[in-house]
């Protein structure tokens, strides 16, 4: 183990989004055929932070919500009800 600092990643990686936030006004579990028509907002974000924060302000304003990993389109998180109590653990 040494007491260097952990060499941060090259700015070009700082910048590329990792996570996917999509809203849709209805349950998208239940949706058959393309439920992405019934996508209201999809965000982009890079970091965990960023990925709560967006989603609970989707969920605050009445949205499903879901979360995705943006390669690989694993769903991570979701989908919550936002009438449900709001989650304490997101991604």
């Amino acid at each position: 183990m040494t007491d260097t600092p952990q060499e941060l990643p090259p700015p070009e990686l700082a910048l590329v989004r990792r996570f996917v936030v999509e809203a849709s006004h209805h349950n998208p579990s239940t949706q058959q055929g393309d439920g992405r028509r019934n996508l209201a907002e999809r965000e982009l974000c890079a970091t965990r932070t960023e990925t709560r924060r967006r989603a609970l302000a989707l969920l605050r304003r009445g949205y499903w919500v879901e979360v995705f990993d943006r390669q690989s389109r694993e769903l991570l998180a979701g989908p919550f009800d936002p009438d449900q109590a709001v989650p304490d653990y997101i991604v």
